[in-house]
Order: C-alpha cells, then structure tokens, then sequence
C-alpha cells in the first residue's frame, strides 16, 4: 500500500538558542512529601517526587466538586441552604441555614473562599445527599482516570480513606481547566457575589481568592489551596508563558508558595511545547473504496503535540503514516493512521489518525435499500406520500 509520509523540521530560533541555556538546570529541592509538574495540554509529566503516593487532599478536593456543579449546568438555580450545610466545620463562607443563593455564587464561594458549607450546600442540591453525590465525584474521577482517588465527602476535610495522589489531582485538574467557567473562576483574584443576609436585605459581599499565587507570580492563573491537620499546607496551581500551560501540585507542604513558584519556573526554564496539530482536527479526508459514501475523515485522536527540553526543540520531526485511501468498512473511531514525533530521530510518542465517520461496504442490497429510502424521502418532500 502506498503511504503518505510527511516530515516537518521546527526550525531552531534566536529566542530558543536563548532558552537552552538553562534547559540543563537541575529542579528545585522540595519540601513537599508528593509533588508533580505536568504540561496541560499534552498530560506529561515533567517532575515527580512520590508522585502516586496517597495523601489527604484538603481542600483540593473541591476541584471535583467544582466541575460537577459546572457540568450539571444548573448554576443559575437558587438553592435554599440547609442546617447540616450551614454548621460544617472548618473554612467557611458563612451560610446560614434557609438562605437563599444561586449554585453560580455558591460556586464561587467554594473556589475563590474555600468554604466547606458551601460545599455541602452543592452537594445537597444537585444529588439530594453528600452520599449521593460523593459517588458521582468518584464515578467521575474514575471516568477522568484518576485511578488513585477515593473521594468520602465534597469538602476535603479528613476522613477515613478520603485520599488522592499529586498526579491524579494534577490529572483532574487537567481535565477541569478545559472548562472556561472553572479556569475563569480559578484565576480570578477578588470579586463579588449578591448576598442576601439573615434580614432579607440583598448586597455585594466581597471574596478575595486564598490562592496567594495570583498575586505572587506573574504567570500564575489557578487553581486551589488545601490544609487541614492530617494534609498539610497543599497546593495544586497552574501557570501559562507563551502557548504552553504548566500545573503543579504540592501536598504537605510548609513552603508550598515557594516550591510552587520554583516548580512552574523550573517547568518553563527548562522545557518547550511543540505543537502539531489539535485533538478532534480534521487531518485530511480519504477516499473509500467500495464505500456507501466517498469519503472518511482522519481525525487527530489526542493532542499532536509535545513537550521537550529547550535544547531538543531543534532535533523534533514529525512523520505522519496515513493510506492514500482506505478499503470499506470502516468504523467511526477506527485507527487509519498515525502521527509519530522523533528526538534526535528517536520516536518518542505515537498519536493516532482515527476515522470521523462510519462508511459502510457497497453492496447491492444496500444500494437498492438506499436509492429505495432516497425514492421515499423525494415523495414524501413533495407531499406524495
């Protein structure tokens, strides 16, 4: 079969020669018990230390709890707030019980301020129970591929196995910053919701983001603190320099600002993002043989990209195997090509071309059945039928 082979060459610039001067630099020493760095858009990791190990999350469960509430697509529902959310322990947005407040401000309130009850509050509205809606984050977190991650409550306060790791936590948060609600919310430093106080008087209360990141690094643009006893000061936070997206995730921490800062320093210092092509992009379309229809995207099944040192950036090729066309059957999802990242001529990472569209084998009865349902869609169109 004859094959396309395509090979692009990233051409070494003034600015890049720049950046490999540091790409040699060691990471920074850490006084984290786990942590991990990892490029957004592509999932590598890029810096690990225990990176699996289970540790208490704190309140950096509240990223889950987040992108549920988002996702529902009920954030502009006013939920009344009950006794048992009102009197949760810990970090607080001060509800009140029978207060009236939309899940949107909610929201906010959990993400910017970190309140537990208001936690709990979105978990009664949306799922009926914390239980309830407990499955939900672990049914989700399994769906993502945080496979290290047991949830028990919404709010991250210590319970019995209420555990993640700083690559699942990094992983959920990969999968949340796609959502322009949650990304927006997380990078926000200081902003206001309508609150209703206990004598029914409707003003602006002002929240201020516990996130001192946003302040402390110019690049810095999420996600969410965390502390309690049992975890320790803990930070998942995020960064973007230029195209690339940086996460960074510190658990049991007493110098999480810093080593945070450190970390997503180290990650840009170090390392460049080669973009190819995007995730759901339409590659090239391929003619059938003895198709129904003539035709069949290839689809870009993940992000055609990669992240490599800064003195590498020079020696990535791409080479891109796909079928000058393709034989009927083929399956929506089906593989029919591959592109294929080289460093230094050594292949590194394997994407694949997938078909976009099902195209069934020409057969005769087929033919007949369809000209027969096109004979009828014609007479019914002209009312005949």
């Amino acid at each position: 079969m004859t094959r396309i082979v395509l090979r692009c060459t990233a051409l070494l610039t003034f600015f890049l020669w720049l950046a490999a001067g540091t790409a040699g630099a060691a990471p920074p020493t850490l006084s984290a018990q786990a942590a991990v760095l990892m490029d957004a858009k592509t999932g590598q990791v890029l810096y690990d230390r225990n990176m699996n190990k289970k540790l208490a999350p704190a309140s950096t469960t509240k990223i889950m709890t987040a992108i549920i509430a988002i996702e529902s697509g009920r954030l502009d529902e006013t939920t009344r707030v009950s006794i048992h959310a009102a009197s949760t322990p810990g970090s607080s947005l001060n509800l009140y019980p029978g207060q009236s407040i939309t899940l949107r401000e909610l929201l906010t309130g959990l993400l910017l301020r970190s309140g537990n009850d208001a936690a709990v509050a979105i978990a009664e509205h949306l799922a009926g129970s914390v239980d309830a809606f407990v499955a939900i984050m672990n049914q989700k977190a399994g769906n993502i591929g945080a496979l290290h991650t047991h949830f028990r409550n919404p709010h991250g306060l210590s319970a019995p196995n209420h555990a993640s790791t700083a690559f699942d936590l990094a992983w959920i948060t990969r999968y949340a910053l796609n959502n322009p609600t949650f990304a927006e919310i997380v990078g926000t430093k200081e902003t206001n919701i309508e609150w209703l106080d206990r004598k029914g008087k409707s003003h602006d209360r002002n929240l201020r983001n516990t996130n001192k990141l946003l302040w402390m690094l110019e690049d810095a643009d999420g996600v969410k603190t965390g502390t309690t006893n049992a975890a320790g000061p803990c930070l998942v936070s995020s960064a973007t320099r230029n195209n690339q997206k940086l996460i960074a995730v510190v658990l049991h921490d007493h110098s999480r600002w810093f080593d945070s800062m450190m970390l997503l320093k180290h990650g840009f210092d170090t390392y460049d993002l080669y973009e190819y092509a995007e995730q759901g992009a339409v590659f090239a379309s391929l003619p059938v043989d003895n198709g129904i229809t003539g035709m069949v995207d290839a689809l870009v099944a993940a992000p055609a990209a990669l992240v490599v040192n800064a003195a590498d950036y020079s020696a990535v090729t791409v080479e891109v195997d796909l079928p000058e066309k393709i034989k009927a059957p083929v399956y929506q999802g089906q593989k029919i090509g591959e592109i294929i990242f080289y460093v230094q001529d050594k292949a590194v990472k394997t994407v694949d071309l997938v078909a976009g569209n099902a195209v069934e084998e020409r057969t005769v009865s087929k033919v007949l059945l369809r000209h027969w349902l096109d004979t009828v869609r014609r007479l019914s169109n002209w009312g005949l039928l």
